[in-house]
């Protein structure tokens, strides 16, 4: 019996391991492109987000809030909204401070929430970065 030739047999398997390869390869290109599910640009740019506040006072008189807040990473973080939390549980409807929280000299605002009664616990600002949202409570 005659099987095929050694040189015959070499071409073929080195044929089929390109193929292989050369398949592998196209899927992990789109695969990296494409990112992990759920993954996306706002979410990577968010583990490089991080505020915090500076200080915080309640006016009494003007019966407003205001505080300072330090971006302390290098990713600028949008979207920032207030929200008013008060002994009776209740939380105000968020206000959007119309601004965003630079990086550098413009990492550090000072921003004025009016129209809060003397009876709130603590003011949270929240972003656009889902998990990143600080609470304070100012006297």
């Amino acid at each position: 019996m005659k099987g095929i030739s050694p040189i015959v047999a070499a071409v073929l398997l080195i044929a089929i391991t390109m193929t292989i390869a050369g398949i592998l390869a196209y899927w992990s290109t789109t695969f990296v492109a494409q990112g992990l599910p759920g993954e996306n640009i706002t979410n990577t740019q968010c583990r490089f987000a991080q505020f915090e506040f500076v200080s915080c006072k309640y006016n009494t008189t003007a019966q407003n809030v205001i505080f300072v807040l330090e971006n302390v990473k290098t990713t600028e973080i949008t979207n920032l909204t207030t929200f008013v939390t008060y002994s009776n549980g209740s939380v105000s409807t968020g206000v959007d401070l119309n601004s965003s929280l630079g990086t550098g000299a413009q990492g550090l605002k000072s921003y004025s929430v009016s129209g809060v009664p003397s009876d709130f616990t603590r003011i949270t600002i929240k972003t656009s970065c889902p998990e990143l949202s600080r609470s304070h409570t100012c006297r």
